[in-house]
């Protein structure tokens, strides 16, 4: 199947540029360790600020690794030869999501309740804590793949992408901070999943779409 050869060449190719990856996840347990040591460490402040804390940490984490999403494609060449594959585009796209949130998405995930523990968080907020960021990362990467491919090739990119990226990450950052705050099974919980659906429903057309742009 073509889909699952795509997502081992991602793999196989994210592997071998583990530093991309490991970036992103190293700013988060930075962020997330160093930010107690800067404020008041009374426990009641602490356990109020933690949750928005690491949660912004990961959308943060999430956007340095984002231009490597298709920019190492698209420098040699590849993308072109990806993009003239005989299945829809939108496969292609899919596989480097799915990629991307195996390398950045799930250690980051995997690493949250640790350092949810800084925050003397209970355990009922470290599991919610850690469900809310395992399900934002993934929405996170899709919008992501919409920003990416449209700032691909661009002077400046960078800040191009922040720029477009970032306000489309408020909702689901606001959404994601309610839903671990409440028992599962809340509205935002079922708002979270709703996003997720829809991200990774509609993203990938209109990231192929500006990916076409880019290689012409």
């Amino acid at each position: 199947m073509i889909f699952l050869d795509l997502l081992r060449r991602d793999l196989s190719l994210a592997w071998r540029h583990r530093l991309n990856s490991a970036m992103g996840l190293v700013f988060f347990a930075v962020v997330a360790t160093l930010f107690p040591l800067a404020v008041d460490p009374r426990p009641q402040l602490l356990q109020e600020v933690g949750v928005a804390v690491l949660l912004l940490a990961g959308l943060l984490a999430n956007l340095l690794t984002l231009r490597a999403l298709f920019e190492d494609d698209w420098r040699d060449g590849s993308l072109t030869q990806l993009m003239l594959l005989p299945v829809p585009g939108v496969v292609m796209v899919w596989a480097k999501m799915l990629a991307h949130w195996v390398t950045v998405g799930i250690p980051l995930s995997l690493i949250a309740p640790l350092l949810a523990m800084q925050y003397q968080l209970d355990g009922a907020q470290i599991l919610h804590t850690t469900l809310a960021l395992s399900i934002m990362m993934p929405i996170l990467t899709a919008l992501g793949a919409v920003a990416a491919a449209l700032t691909l090739g661009l002077p400046q990119s960078g800040l191009l992408l922040a720029l477009l990226h970032l306000p489309l990450c408020v909702p689901v950052l606001v959404f994601a901070s309610q839903a671990a705050d409440r028992q599962t099974g809340s509205a935002e919980w079922w708002l979270l999943a709703a996003l997720l659906l829809g991200s990774w429903f509609f993203t990938p057309p209109a990231a192929h779409a500006a990916l076409r742009l880019a290689v012409e």
